[in-house]
């Protein structure tokens, strides 16, 4: 099934997020870092376009003073309507292809901490009706100069299954990522990071939803607006740069997060990714974190919303060999906004109670019709307890 952009997004970064802060705003009980975590969610676009209701249940546990296990599990109930790529007859309201199903994932990491090194060890895995995913993923960090400055490195690999009703046989995909970062304490309230990761991923690229619309010649003098399966490389190199700079202001108890994230690829698609957020503490056990976060892309080489008119036969073409085309809206140009805040409560050292809003607004660039694009609000509600 076609997932909406938010959803590409791992939901354990958002969560993250604010574990990275908590330090900031004091300590909890140095030997309570066993700790469970629920969160509930709603992501529901407008015009009843897509709804995905999440339920996320996440755990750490120090089995020995080297080796620390964690666990994350997420269960998405997935329904409504997206774009198919046939373009809008009206020239205003592209068609939608209604759609349910159900996302089951988890992730397991083994932590093992050696004086100024730790290891990471990582297993996912996520299923849909139509789609296994398996993931397995290496990384190392290191701490130096007094454990101000921290090196990091990492290898992943993705192992897909797409699996949709209508195909013959299933189509593979695998992705290879190579992690490179540092990290630096610039001083007691400020740290900054970069990181670089490359990702090649090859196999079956296309989405089996989607479709083009080209204006075809049956018989002579006869053509008719036929639509065909999108075709796209079987290849997509990724580069990815990601800034992050955590800065914590005494005077009036709260934190600043910046990121910045530079992506492109070999399709043509280049994005850059502003991300702001801060951290307020008032008094002993709230916190407030608004949050804003623009995105912007082009779009891909093969990106268009029609064939007709173009040297392009579909009807002749081979999946995965040029020439490509796709009309899938998430390879257009466009720009998104989020706009968010989340409180949390802290009941003393070892409950904690979190709500957030976030309302998320895409707005095409281009030629694509502007009602591809879907705007969506998106609640949370979590709890965390501490051991």
């Amino acid at each position: 099934m076609s997932r909406p952009i938010f959803l590409s997004l791992p939901r354990s970064v958002r969560i993250f997020v604010f574990a990275g802060y908590l330090y900031l705003f004091g300590a909890r009980v140095s030997n309570a870092e066993d700790h469970i975590s629920v969160k509930w969610q709603d992501y529901s676009e407008d015009n009843d376009r897509i709804r995905v209701i999440s339920r996320y249940m996440g755990f750490e546990k120090k089995v020995s003073n080297q080796i620390t296990l964690k666990g994350h599990g997420v269960h998405d109930a997935i329904s409504g309507a997206t774009p198919t790529g046939a373009p809008a007859d009206d020239g205003v309201n592209v068609p939608l292809s209604n759609l349910t199903d159900v996302r089951e994932a988890g992730v397991i990491d083994l932590d093992w901490t050696r004086g100024i090194h730790k290891s990471t060890f990582q297993y996912s895995h996520s299923s849909e009706s139509d789609f296994l995913s398996r993931g397995y993923a290496y990384s190392q960090t290191s701490d130096y100069n007094k454990r101000n400055t921290g090196l990091s490195y990492g290898i992943s690999f993705i192992d897909d299954d797409v699996r949709p009703t209508f195909f013959s046989e299933h189509r593979e995909k695998g992705s290879h990522d190579y992690f490179l970062g540092i990290s630096q304490v610039v001083d007691p309230n400020t740290i900054v990071a970069l990181n670089y990761t490359y990702s090649d991923i090859s196999g079956y690229l296309s989405d089996p939803y989607k479709i083009i619309r080209r204006e075809t010649e049956i018989l002579p003098g006869l053509s008719l607006p036929l639509t065909f399966a999108e075709n796209r490389p079987t290849d997509r190199t990724r580069h990815i740069w990601f800034f992050n700079l955590k800065r914590f202001f005494d005077q009036v108890g709260g934190s600043l997060d910046f990121d910045y994230r530079y992506f492109n690829d070999n399709w043509g698609v280049e994005s850059n990714t502003f991300d702001l957020e801060w951290y307020q503490k008032i008094g002993e056990n709230l916190i407030i974190r608004p949050k804003y976060r623009y995105y912007t892309q082009n779009s891909a080489d093969f990106y268009t919303l029609d064939l007709t008119g173009t040297v392009i036969d579909p009807r002749v073409s081979l999946q995965g060999v040029a020439p490509f085309y796709s009309a899938d809206y998430r390879l257009a140009k466009f720009d998104t906004h989020t706009f968010g805040v989340k409180v949390v409560y802290n009941f003393g050292d070892r409950f904690s109670v979190d709500a957030a809003f976030e309302r998320y607004e895409m707005e095409g660039k281009d030629e694509t019709p502007q009602s591809a694009f879907a705007d969506a609000d998106i609640i949370t509600l979590g709890a965390s307890l501490w051991f």
